[in-house]
């Protein structure tokens, strides 16, 4: 699927959810880390990386105010070694969403979500790029409980770029009659890096088990 196309069907997407709006402002922010072997080619040569820690903050925004979409930032840590070969990368993903469904127990949020790749190979070369995704997340409470499951993917594929960020696990409320709600959370988590600008070629896979906290308001 080309650019253009999959733009128009993402902002078809978008308009569809729109006439959705949270029930209350609502802010959350939250920690997530993995440890994860990493897999595939860098340069285009097939390196045996090193295996990693990988950490994801993120911010979520929600309101009810309608036509106005909410907002979701997050920024994760993809940095990788292997011999002779130093990639220091982060990505920063900025998803504007919507709910168009939005009950007690089920909501579905579906946007867009733009990405930058800001980076430093081998401690020389500076790159950086942005690109477009597709955002879509869902979550559920487990009716009479404290315990929840969720699950949320970023995905691109167009333009030689084939990346995916997606995670599905379980939450569970540790205060739930509190104001200030403490949650954590579990899961696994899959991603692959389709890179190719500036001179810099990175086809990296990762996948492995996360923990998690969240604090909402």
């Amino acid at each position: 699927m080309n650019k253009y196309r999959m733009s128009l069907l993402a902002a078809s997407v978008l308009a569809a959810g729109a006439v959705q709006a949270a029930d209350d402002f609502s802010i959350g922010a939250g920690l997530d880390y993995m440890y994860s072997d990493m897999d595939g080619s860098a340069q285009h040569v097939n390196r045996d990386f090193s295996s990693n820690s990988l950490w994801t903050t993120y911010v979520d925004f929600r309101h009810p105010l309608l036509m106005v979409p909410n907002a979701n930032f997050q920024a994760t840590d993809l940095s990788s070694t292997a011999s002779g070969y130093d990639n220091k990368l982060r990505t920063y993903d900025f998803a504007l969403y919507y709910s168009p469904l939005e009950l007690d127990t089920l909501t579905l949020n579906t946007g867009l979500n733009l990405r930058r790749y800001d980076g430093t190979l081998n401690h020389s070369k500076d790159y950086s790029n942005d690109t477009i995704m597709l955002y879509g997340a869902a979550e559920t409470l487990i009716p009479g409980t404290d315990l929840g499951a969720f699950a949320d993917a970023r995905v691109a594929h167009w333009d030689g770029d084939h990346s995916h960020d997606w995670k599905i696990g379980v939450s569970y409320v540790v205060f739930p009659e509190d104001m200030l709600k403490f949650k954590v959370r579990a899961g696994y988590r899959n991603l692959r890096v389709n890179y190719n600008q500036d001179s810099v070629q990175l086809d990296q896979h990762m996948d492995n088990w996360f923990l998690g906290a969240e604090l909402r308001y």
